[in-house]
């Protein structure tokens, strides 16, 4: 795919126009509160679609959860297996770090607040727990799949959040584009996909590159699902990271909204451990996860002593890594070990109770004065993976100011000597 700060303007312009379409008719109708209770009842792909549902939403469900051609079963079998080596950790740091990531973007942040969820957070921390859960079990696309109602319902979520702020006039698409934008999703597809991938990295977790590209064709699989076009998803790990170093440096900032629902997020997690002895494990962790420029974005605490003990876990899990790669009976163990930790991570943060997913009939106010980076900066931010990763706008910026600069030295201008803070563009 092409990647550059054009395409993500273009994103940020739509929407998803089928799902609006289906939600505006429901809320003209007045259906919403109705829809919420029959749907209520949907929860794997098995059941057939509640009756009574209205014929658009039942023709939208119908289309919207079959799965894309390009389906790779072969790639989606052999996920499952990486899930159950290092499903520990893949749903660790994607509770943790992910979910950070999506609220240094001011705008995302903003639309969760517009949700209630800046109020109760543990039910957006919950859900997605439960979602990613989903995607881990054997065949999440297949015919037991809870994952795909959860996708569907999530995708008529976004649609109605964008048609409550437009109806309200509460939202200025012409400076923030789309609620809920193409772009915004993408954001947060690249924080649950490849980013999950880095985060790994900088625990020192072995990842293959075949476990890694298997990891990212079920996340775009995924994200059709959510309604996020299959062209605008990188399709290798090393394209989406170049995206999502472009997404961070246009969109990534400080918010209020983001600050505090990493606070809550902190909060949630350290409340787990006991005492108040043990508060500083999981920002030092949460620093180590995210790099410092964007913990800095959100406010998440230093814990100096902590980072040394988290470093040592690192090397702790290399060792543990290794045991697992050279003992069948060390991996065995391992293994189930993972799962009982990561189904009592689920517990905790569903409170052992799954909510269902609603349609909300309201959004909460909105603040006109969100911070947004204005104009976007095309500054790279220190984030999880090793590699150092341009973003495009920056390469983009340097090559404007070569071209300006040439076109003065023709034109006979005089210039400053200036050095770019960004290296070269490679190859």
């Amino acid at each position: 795919m092409e990647i550059s700060g054009t395409t993500l303007d273009e994103l940020a312009r739509i929407g998803d126009p089928k799902a609006e379409q289906v939600v505006s008719e429901l809320v003209e109708k007045g259906q919403l509160e109705e829809v919420n209770r029959v749907l209520s009842q949907w929860h794997s792909y098995d059941q057939d679609i509640p009756v009574g549902l209205p014929r658009g939403l039942h023709d939208f469900l119908q289309e919207a959860r079959v799965a894309p051609e390009w389906a790779d079963q072969e790639r989606l079998t052999r996920v499952h297996e990486f899930f159950e080596d290092d499903g520990i950790h893949i749903g660790t740091v994607l509770a943790l770090g992910s979910m950070a990531m999506a609220y240094a973007v001011p705008l995302g942040a903003k639309m969760m607040s517009l949700t209630h969820r800046l109020r109760y957070p543990e039910r957006r921390m919950a859900n997605t727990a439960q979602f990613v859960f989903d995607l881990m079990q054997p065949d999440p696309f297949g015919p037991n799949s809870r994952f795909v109602v959860s996708a569907v319902k999530v995708r008529l979520i976004h649609a109605t959040v964008r048609h409550h702020l437009r109806a309200t006039g509460s939202w200025d698409e012409d400076r923030h584009g789309v609620p809920a934008s193409q772009e915004h999703l993408l954001i947060v597809w690249l924080a649950l996909s490849v980013q999950v991938l880095d985060f790994l990295e900088r625990l020192r977790i072995r990842v293959t590159a075949q476990e890694a590209e298997d990891y990212m064709h079920t996340w775009r699989v995924a994200g059709t699902f959510l309604g996020i076009p299959a062209a605008a998803m990188p399709s290798t790990a090393s394209e989406a990271r170049q995206l999502f170093a472009t997404a961070l440096a246009r969109s990534a900032g400080p918010s209020e909204e983001g600050a505090e629902l990493t606070g809550h997020l902190i909060d949630l997690y350290s409340g787990v451990l006991p005492g108040k002895v043990f508060d500083g494990v999981v920002p030092a962790l949460l620093r180590r996860l995210i790099g410092k420029d964007v913990a800095n974005l959100l406010k998440v605490p230093h814990s100096p002593l902590w980072q040394v003990v988290v470093r040592v876990y690192v090397a702790v899990l290399g060792g543990l890594e290794r045991i697992e790669d050279r003992s069948r009976l060390g991996k065995w163990w391992l293994d189930r070990l993972g799962k009982a930790q990561y189904a009592l991570e689920l517990r905790i943060l569903t409170r052992g109770k799954s909510k269902p997913l609603a349609l909300p009939t309201q959004l909460a106010g909105y603040n006109e004065e969100i911070t947004v980076p204005t104009p976007r900066s095309a500054e790279k931010l220190e984030h999880a993976g090793d590699v150092e990763i341009v973003p495009l706008l920056a390469v983009d910026r340097q090559m404007a100011q070569g071209a300006e600069a040439r076109q003065a030295e023709a034109a006979g201008v005089p210039q400053e000597s200036h050095q770019s803070q960004f290296p070269p563009p490679r190859g």
